[in-house]
Parts: structure tokens; C-alpha cells; sequence
């Protein structure tokens, strides 16, 4: 019912609709309704200056799209080349959209509460707090509201808040994956509940054309609509990422879209690595962050995964036939892949069923998963299991992006038996999960570690170890740089992730790396919100 609600909410809002509160004279007003509003918040944010604060590698947006993360299908120009910048600072201008709303809302002053993470690196509240600089000078009241990243989820989730510093990360290379979030009936992802036939009618032209010429154009029209007319959310930066890795630890394969993979790493017997946040989920089908999506490929594994370059190789499958027409793919399923314990002992042969129920109970509404439009992406019209090694995936048109897909978490396998035997203990620890992956979950002692031991049996195990791979993998959650830094320097982990003045101090250090991510952090404004 609160599913329903929500969605009718949404088909019966305006764009831009949003926080409640009452005139000076009483009148009742819907402050992100005001068109000068959002384009003050939008024009007030200085993005190249912010970035270049944060020292790290990170750029100021241009639009909602990142930077290298897709490319024209003719020209080969990356999205924002072909774009442009959709985004514009000019704090005069700002100033004028601030005065503006406040005649028309019959206000004297604007408050904002932002909402941001305090568990998600120094460069996020640094961010924060430079934002709520550039808007207390263009006029409004900014009340600065942290909370810790799986409070700030469920917030953003629930709608309980008004502006949201938050970020994406893509699942995919292709724009798709952003102009997703904000179609009207993407009640998931579309935290703010923006809602434009016009926008909403873009993105059915792009995902049912055949012609990918017309789709990235549609893509392009899409972008400036949302961004540049609207102002329905408002792009901020793209996360740099500067590091150290010690030398002689490699393996770890840097993805612009989708998940970083960790299921490589060699160089010492016992590896610590560093994350800034804790695993949310163990359930491939529940998590929605890249820190729990990171932690299910060492533990989990997919049809396919991604190369070092990014590319889809086969993992669980051993082979896979496509139709003619590019539409009925028929993959065979490793003989030799199987589901161990934490214990690393023997439980069953994965099957095609195993893929068959996980499909099934990810678009289940029993489950409400939040990435239940996963298969909708991938152009997944059907699914089946044959018999116990095939497994048959008819795609309502061809997909370039289909088997890249597959190597995202939220279709792995699971075991029926051992999953619905838990029951609601489900993926809560290590003890009720199932293996299928590279490695297996030895441990999780949330908000400290969680630790993984080489699965002997997997596929590749024998190559791994051959290569120096690691026995053990352990990912040492430290959200402060500064304690990070000084283990790293005590030789106790050996990543560390840099940030602020520790970025300078530390780029002569042997194994110094950094890179431009593709997480594109926004303010997501919530026009659902009522005082």
C-alpha cells in the first residue's frame, strides 16, 4: 500500500513539486515548486572551485552524465564532449533567483536542511560544508543535517528529507544508467519524485529505438531537460579517488562503471585493504551500494564478470549460444561450480534453477528490491532453466549491454533450500550466506571488518594461486584518512585512501595511484517534503 502511494503521489505531482510551509501571512506554499528556487540552488554552486578543494582528483559536474563513462556509437566522443556542460555558476544570477522566489513565495527568508553522509570520506563532508557556504551567500538558511550513510539511505529512501547531497554510482557504461533514476515511475531511485511526460517520454524513445544514433540523442535531449530546464536536480562533482597501494600488492581492477573488482588481488598471503564504509547487505538482491555490491563478488560469482578492462568475460558460465537475431542467448553452467558454507565445506551444485529463482524473487513484490528494474535494463523479456546446466534468457531486442549486466550482483544465483530455510535471517551474517564466488565470507564484524579465505575449489583457483593470490583478503573498515594513513604507515593495511592535504604530502610515495571515478555526486531535492 505504501508502494501505491507513493506512485500515485508521483503521477499527480507537477515538476519540481515539493517541501511544504507556510507565507508570512499564513499561506500555505511548496517551496521546490518555485522554478527561481531550484535555479538558484543550481546557479549558487561554484562546482570547479569545490572540486579542486577537495584535492583529490575530483571535477566539477557538468550534467548528470560522467565524465569517460560512455561514448558516441558513431563518433567515439565521450557524452559530455558531445554535451557540453549543462550546469552554470553565477552567483548574481543566483541572487536573483533567490529574490525573486521570495516575492513569489510572499517570504522573507529560504531554509534548507541538507542532508549528508558522515561516514563516506572527509571529501563528502568537506563537500557539505562547501555547499551550504556558496547557498548562505546567495541568501538562504542552511541548516547542515549529518547522519551516517545507512541512516542517510534509509531517509532518502523514505523521503524523510529535504536536500540530499547523495551520488550514483554506474552500474553500467551507457547514460542509461542515470537517466534511469529519474523517470517518474522509478519510485526507488527517484528519491525526489520528479515527474515530466516530457522527460518521461525521452527515455522511452531511447530504450525502445533500434537505432542507436537516435537513442544517444535522445539521451543528450534527455540530460537538458532534467539539468539545464528544470533544474530537477543539481550536479555538483565527480568523485576523484587518490590512493596508496603498497608495492608489490595488484590485482585490483578499477571500473569507471559498475563495481571495482577485489577477486584478482595478489602480492603478500594475508592482504588488508582499506574501505571508508561498511558492508549495508549481504543479500545480492537487497544491497543497493557499491561497498556491499564489492563484498558480494569475492563471496558470489555471475554468468560473466568484468575484465580489467571492463569487458564481460564468462565466470559461472563455461559457454553461452546467441540467436541470429541476437536475442535468445542459452548459456551452460560450470560442471564444477558449486555452493560451499562459511566453513568452506561442500553444500550443492549450482544449477540454471539457482539463476531461474534469483531472477524470480528479484522482481518478486515480496521483496520489493530496489534494483527490481534490473532485467527491464538488460531488454530481459524471459527466463528459464532447461535442465539443471541451461539456462535460456530471451531479450525483448538486442542488447549491447546485456552481458556486461550479468556481472552485477543483483543477478547472481541463489540457493532456494538454504535462502527460504533462513527465513528472515537471510544474508545477515556469514553464517547465512552461500559461497559461489572466488573466495569465501570467513567473517563479518560489522563497522570493524570483514574477512574472505580463497575458495580452493573455484574455477580459476589454481591460476590465482600460481599468480602470488592471496589467501586471505581482509577489508578493514577506517572512515578517518588520518588513523587510515598511520596503519598504513605502521604496515597494518596496505591500501589507504588519501584525501585533503594528505593528497600533496603523499604523491611521491611509491604507489601512489589516483583516477577519476564515475561517481557523480547531486543534491537530490525532495518535493514530496512538508513541514
Amino acid at each position: 500500500m505504501k508502494k501505491l502511494l507513493v506512485v500515485l503521489l508521483a503521477l499527480l505531482m507537477l515538476v519540481g513539486c515539493g517541501q511544504g510551509g507556510k507565507s508570512d501571512d499564513g499561506e500555505t506554499v511548496v517551496i521546490y515548486q518555485n522554478e527561481n528556487v531550484r535555479k538558484a540552488i543550481a546557479y549558487a554552486i561554484d562546482r570547479e572551485a569545490l572540486a579542486k578543494s577537495l584535492n583529490d582528483g575530483s571535477v566539477g559536474a557538468e550534467g548528470i552524465i560522467p565524465f569517460k563513462l560512455a561514448s558516441n556509437p558513431e563518433t567515439g566522443k565521450d557524452f559530455r564532449e558531445d554535451q557540453g556542460s549543462v550546469v552554470a555558476y553565477d552567483v548574481d544570477a543566483a541572487k536573483g533567483y533567490y529574490e525573486t522566489a521570495l516575492e513569489e513565495l510572499n517570504k522573507k527568508s529560504l531554509k534548507i536542511d541538507l542532508l549528508y553522509g558522515t561516514n563516506e570520506g572527509d571529501s563528502v563532508i568537506k563537500a557539505a560544508e562547501q555547499i551550504a557556504y556558496y547557498l548562505e551567500e546567495v541568501g538562504f538558511e542552511v541548516n547542515l543535517v549529518a547522519k551516517q550513510k545507512k541512516e542517510r539511505l534509509s531517509l532518502l529512501t523514505d523521503g524523510d528529507y529535504e536536500v540530499c547531497l547523495t551520488r550514483w554510482g554506474p552500474d553500467y557504461a551507457d547514460p542509461q544508467t542515470y537517466m534511469d533514476l529519474f523517470v517518474s515511475t522509478n519510485v526507488s531511485n527517484n528519491s525526489g519524485r520528479y515527474n515530466s511526460a516530457e522527460y518521461d517520454k525521452l527515455i522511452a524513445d531511447a530504450l525502445k529505438t533500434t537505432d542507436m544514433k537516435e537513442r544517444w540523442q535522445k539521451f543528450l535531449e534527455a540530460e537538458k531537460v532534467l539539468v539545464e530546464k528544470d533544474n530537477a536536480i543539481v550536479p555538483v562533482f565527480q568523485a576523484g579517488g587518490a590512493m596508496i597501494i603498497r608495492p608489490g600488492v595488484g590485482g585490483i581492477e578499477f571500473h569507471s562503471a559498475a563495481v571495482d573488482n577485489y577477486r584478482h588481488v595478489f602480492g603478500k598471503d594475508t592482504l588488508t585493504l582499506i574501505t571508508n564504509t561498511d558492508i549495508l547487505n549481504l543479500d545480492n538482491q537487497v544491497a543497493t551500494d557499491g561497498t556491499s555490491f564489492i563484498a558480494q563478488t569475492m563471496f558470489m560469482g555471475g554468468l560473466t564478470e568484468l575484465d580489467e578492462s571492463g569487458n564481460p568475460v564468462l565466470d559461472l558460465a563455461e559457454s553461452y549460444d546467441v540467436n541470429e537475431d541476437g536475442t535468445v542467448y542459452t548459456f551452460k553452467i560450470r560442471d564444477d561450480a558449486n555452493w560451499y558454507n562459511n566453513k568452506g565445506e561442500l553444500v550443492a551444485p549450482i544449477t540454471a534453477y539457482d539463476f531461474e529463482y534469483s531472477w524470480n524473487r528479484l522482481i518478486s513484490d515480496e521483496l520489493a528490491s530496489e534494483y527490481n528494474w534490473w532485467l527491464d535494463t538488460m531488454s530481459v523479456d524471459s527466463w528459464k532453466a532447461i535442465d539443471d546446466k541451461t539456462f535460456e534468457v530471451t531479450l525483448s531486442t538486442p542488447s549491447g549491454i546485456f552481458l556486461g549486466c550479468l556481472a552485477f550482483p543483483s543477478v547472481f544465483p541463489i540457493n532456494q533450500e538454504f535462502a527460504e530455510a533462513q527465513g528472515n535471517q537471510y544474508a545477515t551474517s556469514a553464517e547465512t550466506v552461500l559461497n559461489c564466488g572466488p573466495f569465501i565470507l570467513d567473517s563479518w564484524t560489522p563497522d570493524y571488518s570483514y574477512e574472505f579465505v580463497k575458495n580452493p575449489n573455484y574455477y580459476f583457483a589454481d591460476d590465482y594461486t600460481k599468480a602470488g593470490g592471496a589467501n586471505k583478503v581482509v577489508f578493514r573498515v577506517l572512515a578517518d584518512t588520518q588513523t587510515a594513513l598511520m596503519e598504513y604507515e605502521a604496515d597494518k593495511i596496505d591500501t589507504v585512501i588519501l584525501a585533503g592535504e594528505q593528497v600533496d604530502a603523499n604523491k611521491n610515495v611509491d604507489g601512489y595511484v589516483d583516477r577519476l571515478q564515475g561517481y557523480l555526486f547531486y543534491l537530490s531535492l525532495n518535493i514530496n517534503h512538508y513541514e
